[in-house]
C-alpha cells in the first residue's frame, strides 16, 4: 500500500512547517539551546503533519508562483517567531528581575555560565530562570503553547496578509512589557533592601563612627536571600498566572 501526496498538499505542508519552525525556534523551553537540533526538527515536522489535516489549513489556497510562495513562507516564519517571542516574554522578564535582584544584593559581579541560555548570568538570574521553566512545565505551558499554535491557523489564515501591522504592534507591546513584569517580580526584594538601606542611613546619622558601607554589604545579601526565599511561593503563583494567560497573550496578537 502506497501513500501519495498531491502537489498542493506538499505546498501547504511547507507553509505550515514555516510557521511551526518559527515558533519552535523562539518558543521557551522548546527553543532553548540545550534542546538538540534534530529534536527541534523532528518536532516541527511532526506538528506540521498533524496540523496539515486541520480544516482551516486543508481549505487554504496557497499561491504556486515562486515570488508569492516565497513571500508567504517568510510571512509564516515571522508569525511563528513572533508567537514564540510573545510566549518567551515571561522568561525575559525573569532575567530582568534577576539582574535587578543581583544588583540590589551585590551579586551582580558573580556571573557563571547559564546552561539554559549558554550565556554568563548572575546566580540570582539563573535561579529565577529555573523557577520560571519548572513552573512553566508544571502548569502544562508547553501544551498551551502547542494549542495556541493550532488555534492560530484559525485566526490567521495561510496568507501573507496575516502579517498585519496590528500583529507586529502586539509583539512590540509584549517586548515593552518585559521590563514592567520584571520590576513587579523583583519589587519585594528591592523594596526590602531599600528599606534596610534607609534605616542604615538614619542609624549612620546617629552613630557616625559606624561603618555603614561595610555593614550594608552583608546585610543586603542576607535580606535579599530572606526576601527571595520568603517570596518564592508568591513568585511561583504570579508566574503560574502569567503562564495561564499565555494563550490569550499569543492569540490576542491577532485581534481576537
Amino acid at each position: 500500500m502506497t501513500v501519495g501526496f498531491t502537489s498542493s498538499q506538499i505546498v501547504i505542508f511547507l507553509v505550515v512547517l514555516a510557521r511551526v519552525s518559527g515558533l519552535i525556534l523562539s518558543a521557551p523551553v522548546l527553543g532553548d539551546p540545550q534542546v538538540p537540533r534534530p529534536v527541534k526538527a523532528g518536532l516541527a515536522i511532526i506538528l506540521s503533519l498533524v496540523l496539515v489535516g486541520a480544516p482551516s489549513v486543508a481549505r487554504a489556497h496557497v499561491p504556486v508562483d515562486v515570488g508569492s510562495f516565497a513571500l508567504l513562507i517568510v510571512a509564516q516564519l515571522v508569525i511563528g517567531v513572533v508567537l514564540g517571542f510573545i510566549a518567551r516574554t515571561l522568561f525575559f522578564a525573569m532575567q530582568v528581575a534577576g539582574q535587578i535582584a543581583s544588583l540590589q544584593t551585590g551579586l551582580s559581579t558573580a556571573a557563571v555560565l547559564n546552561p539554559l541560555t549558554r550565556q554568563p548570568d548572575q546566580i540570582v538570574t539563573q535561579f529565577y530562570t529555573i523557577v520560571a521553566v519548572l513552573t512553566f512545565l508544571a502548569v502544562q505551558g508547553d501544551q498551551w503553547l502547542v494549542a495556541s499554535l493550532a488555534r492560530s491557523f484559525d485566526l490567521a489564515p495561510l496568507t501573507a496578509s496575516a502579517l498585519s501591522p496590528s500583529f507586529l504592534n502586539a509583539a512590540l507591546n509584549a517586548a515593552i512589557g518585559v521590563t514592567a513584569i520584571g520590576l513587579q517580580i523583583s519589587l519585594p526584594l528591592a523594596a526590602s533592601i531599600f528599606a534596610a538601606n534607609l534605616i542604615l542611613g538614619v542609624v549612620s546619622r546617629a552613630l557616625p563612627q559606624l561603618n555603614v558601607f561595610v555593614l550594608s554589604m552583608p546585610l543586603d545579601l542576607l535580606l535579599g536571600l530572606v526576601a527571595l526565599i520568603g517570596g518564592l511561593a508568591a513568585m511561583i503563583v504570579v508566574i503560574g498566572r502569567i503562564d495561564a494567560g499565555l494563550p490569550r497573550m499569543m492569540l490576542g496578537s491577532f485581534g481576537q
